[in-house]
């Protein structure tokens, strides 16, 4: 029986026919020795179930020619792992579906996915360009500084993208130590389609950023950074991790790059002429573009407070809608600023009252421009020169913020003498105190000295407090 098995075994693995049902002929293989297992007393014939067979092992005479197909025809899955297939923890595995899980892959070649799951944060590392790339094949160097570069297909009509006069550079890892670069900057002097292939010239050393310019070899990633001629062709995306920025660059001719070809960066930004004399702070990000079209453009502080546009608009009307906020018609943040009294006045509220002006007193505004333009001024009913006896007269004052006049209540106002009697003054002074607005001199408000004198003055003190700031206001009038 065992030479049975054996030369069974044999003939599958020796067989070449491509039509030969190689699954069914293994799979009548595995009964046999079975059986063979149970006559034998090897395997009991109760014991005999799925878990049993999943764990026979076949004999190296068999094995060296299944193939992984075979493998996993008659045993519904191919396990591989030095402590077994673990489900999402160790080992590999692959069921007759298709599906399989490793623990990495790498591939050589071109990978191609009809469908990308990503379940993890992913990085990128290094630079990442937005236009044409490819990745030479092989290297063949026809002259001084002109080499035919083939580059390789990504699938089975893929052709280069690359155009005559492209300015290309590629770049490849040194695997030394130093963990160093090697960057190739070259111009496409012609393209050969058919041949996927590309005909270029090496710039010189002191053409190059780096100034030292690598010839291109196998393996090596190339992608367009502009065209010597096309204008078409002389822009690019980039993302550079080394750089810390998101480029746009416009109108690149060459490898070493000039200000005019940066026209928007987001990151760190360049050292450019233009920055000079700004404070700019070249490890933070910043955004730099040659035009924006902004529809919202929203300013905050350190804090992250919004920051207010100051609006003029103009003279103050009682029918005026004046704000400190967002303004839905701006769209920003806005602080009005009106014109009244003829004194400049900023809106300190989020709405101010409609039909309320700006005033001294009104805390919803405060006054920019005639903070000091207050005026006192005391007035004579009958002028300032009297004959004695007849001193009768109204005194009074008024009082302006710019052309505002000003009101005030009887406690803001003191009326004091001076004659040169302090004792007789001190007195007038405290039965006098109360008079508000107006006070009424008669004879009897004469010093005992008037006389002699002819001379006596009258002082108007207003005490006033624009919004926290406390003012005051004195004025004088002489009566002879």
């Amino acid at each position: 029986m065992s030479k049975q098995l054996l030369n069974q075994a044999l003939l599958i693995r020796d067989e070449s026919r491509e039509s030969a049902n190689t699954a069914y002929r293994i799979g009548t293989l595995f009964v046999n020795i079975i059986q063979r297992l149970v006559a034998g007393g090897l395997v009991d014939d109760e014991e005999l179930n799925e878990e049993t067979i999943a764990n026979l092992r076949l004999s190296e005479l068999v094995l060296d020619k299944l193939t992984v197909n075979d493998f996993i025809k008659c045993f519904g899955v191919l396990e591989i792992g030095e402590n077994g297939f673990i489900d999402g923890v160790d080992g590999a595995a692959i069921d007759k579906q298709g599906n399989a899980q490793l623990q990495s892959i790498e591939v050589r070649g071109a990978a191609q996915f009809r469908e990308v799951i990503i379940n993890r944060l992913s990085a990128i590392e290094g630079d990442y360009e937005f236009t044409e790339s490819g990745t030479i094949d092989k290297v063949t160097h026809v002259q001084d500084n002109v080499y035919i570069l083939s580059i390789r297909k990504r699938w089975n009509y893929d052709f280069t993208a690359f155009k005559a006069d492209d300015v290309v550079h590629g770049s490849l890892n040194s695997l030394l130590a130093d963990g160093s670069i090697l960057t190739s900057w070259f111009r496409v002097l012609s393209v050969d389609t058919s041949a996927n292939a590309l005909t270029v010239a090496l710039y010189d050393d002191v053409d190059v950023p780096d100034a030292r310019n690598y010839p291109p070899v196998a393996g090596m990633n190339i992608k367009r950074r502009g065209n010597a001629v096309d204008e078409e062709r002389q822009s690019c995306w980039y993302i550079s991790v080394y750089e810390g920025v998101i480029m746009y660059l416009e109108g690149v001719t060459k490898p070493i790059l000039e200000e005019s070809n940066y026209y928007l960066s987001i990151g760190r930004p360049k050292h450019l002429e233009l920055f000079n004399g700004l404070p700019i702070n070249y490890k933070h990000p910043y955004l730099f573009a040659r035009g924006a079209i902004i529809r919202d453009l929203l300013r905050v502080d350190w804090a992250g407070n919004p920051e207010y546009e100051l609006v003029d608009v103009g003279p103050w009307l009682p029918t005026g809608k004046y704000i400190r906020d967002y303004s839905d018609e701006l769209k920003k943040y806005v602080q009005h600023q009106v014109w009244h009294g003829s004194c400049c006045w900023r809106c300190v509220v989020d709405a101010a009252t409609v039909g309320v002006a700006p005033r001294w007193n009104n805390t919803q505004w405060v006054c920019v421009v005639g903070d000091s333009n207050f005026s006192l001024a005391i007035t004579s009913s009958k002028g300032r020169f009297f004959y004695f006896g007849r001193e009768y007269t109204t005194l009074g004052f008024v009082l302006k913020h710019g052309d505002t006049d000003i009101s005030v209540d009887a406690w803001q106002v003191e009326w004091t003498r001076e004659s040169g009697l302090a004792e007789e003054d001190r007195i007038w002074d405290t039965e006098h105190a109360a008079c508000g607005d107006t006070v009424e001199i008669t004879p009897a408000d004469m010093p005992s000295n008037w006389h002699e004198t002819r001379k006596v003055v009258f002082r108007c003190t207003v005490y006033l407090k624009d919004g926290e700031v406390e003012q005051t206001m004195t004025e004088t009038i002489s009566i002879n």
